[in-house]
């Protein structure tokens, strides 16, 4: 994830990272409770774009949700070894440089497993566990947060940037962390995944303001852990740490209990982020069958529990399929997460200008009220693409391996897209309708 381009202090960064995307999270407000179904930018792409449109958008998409549960099972066995030493195994094999052991495999694989088991039996029980999580995840953060403005020391954040100083390192610097945070900001997306199932219980238009609030709740949340860090003690000896949001309380302090308090609060961090991948991805899956984007069987629900049974199944094999390969996975998947997010949110932002065009008359209970805020949205997201894939761009992707990632999802989403469309089994009245939940 740090590419050696700076510090790990990038509060600032990450909210003027998370203010930026307000710009796109507004996008997202106004087409939520207007188009309130499963898929979210499957069905915003659609209804401005056509079916192309919304397979890319849903493709992207399900790249973010599918392939991040690896990314977290894997984090979790690591963090496993962290706090329970003890249980730790000896290696069995490397990849990339990073050695396999069984400890951490099992336990990232045995979570997995139960989350899915979870999801399968209905969204009821894995919203309840998610609340829960979360709130003790928040209530832990909360008291390191407090100790380190109490204890820590504003000279530790000194000097803001690595590097040579000059101007060209501390732009570098700053780009290299923007291009990263629409990845740790993604979960507002969850928030249309899981827009067809609790519209009836909330107010549409508190749809719309629940994006806002969740991309301000987000950056503030990481701005604070990442400012707790870097005031107790100076960036420069933090990095040195293998796993510095935990290390620095005891190195610093002397604070055992803390670390141990930073490293549980990470686990539940994890855990939340999993479980809402699992409802997420498997909701764009479902919607893409649905509408006959993807195959078939992935839009099988479940007689009893009337959850997506196939599209769960998918993400839970590829997530133990991923702990397999272990830590070498970690970068790649944040930064193409990070592009195929941020490329699914430029089409969002367009879709949005083209429907207030092609469908003036559209129910919107959350409008945006100056056009000047829909055309910063697409500005800001095609910019964070180019960023990611432009030569020479301080967060390009890294040639060949990151590039390679993503032509290969596209290619096999391409033709599982092709081979659905080939059946005919589905007239353009009847995809509007089980996509949109409407044959207009």
């Amino acid at each position: 994830m740090d590419r050696g381009r700076g510090p790990p202090r990038g509060h600032t960064w990450f909210v003027l990272g998370g203010s930026l995307l307000i710009y796109v999270g507004k996008c997202y407000a106004e087409l939520i409770p207007a188009i309130p179904v499963s898929g979210g930018g499957v069905a915003f792409a659609y209804k401005a774009f056509g079916t192309s449109a919304a397979f890319f958008s849903g493709w992207l998409l399900c790249f973010l949700y599918i392939n991040v549960c690896p990314f977290l099972s894997v984090t979790l066995g690591w963090l496993f070894d962290v706090i329970f030493p003890f249980a730790k195994t000896a290696p069995i094999y490397s990849v990339a440089g990073h050695s396999m052991n069984l400890s951490a495999m099992a336990s990232g694989i045995f979570i997995g497993i139960i989350l899915v088991a979870m999801n399968y039996r209905g969204a009821k029980l894995s919203t309840r566990f998610q609340t829960i999580s979360t709130a003790l995840m928040l209530g832990c953060a909360a008291v390191f947060i407090v100790v380190a403005l109490i204890k820590g020391s504003l000279s530790n954040l000194f000097p803001l940037f690595s590097g040579t100083g000059s101007v060209w390192s501390s732009v570098a610097a700053t780009m290299a962390v923007l291009a990263v945070v629409p990845y740790f900001m993604a979960g507002f997306d969850t928030i249309a995944q899981a827009a067809e199932e609790s519209g009836k219980k909330m107010d549409s238009k508190d749809l719309g303001k629940a994006v806002i609030i969740s991309i301000i709740a987000g950056f503030l949340y990481y701005a604070l852990i990442i400012l707790a860090i870097c005031l107790c003690l100076p960036w420069q000896e933090a990095i040195t740490y293998d796993m510095p949001t935990a290390t620095v309380f005891e190195v610093a302090f002397a604070y055992a209990w803390a670390t141990k308090l930073v490293l549980f609060a990470a686990f539940l961090g994890l855990i939340t982020s999993l479980n809402g991948c699992l409802i997420a991805g498997s909701r764009v899956l479902f919607a893409m069958s649905r509408g006959g984007l993807l195959p078939k069987w992935l839009g099988q629900t479940h007689e009893i529990y009337l959850t997506p049974k196939n599209s769960i199944i998918l993400i839970g094999v590829v997530t133990i399929a991923g702990s397999f390969i272990g830590r070498s996975i970690l970068a790649p998947v944040v930064n193409v997460s990070s592009l195929t997010f941020m490329a699914s949110g430029a089409i969002t932002c367009c879709a949005v200008m083209t429907l207030r065009k092609k469908n003036s008359k559209m129910k919107r209970p959350y409008l945006i009220r100056y056009k000047s805020t829909i055309y910063l949205g697409i500005l800001i997201s095609i910019i964070l693409v180019l960023s990611l894939l432009l030569p020479k761009s301080p967060s390009q992707l890294r040639w060949p391996v990151e590039y390679l990632i993503i032509i290969i999802w596209l290619v096999i989403g391409y033709v599982a897209y092709r081979q659905r469309l080939r059946k005919k089994d589905m007239t353009e009245a009847e995809r509007a309708y089980q996509i949109l939940g409407t044959t207009e």
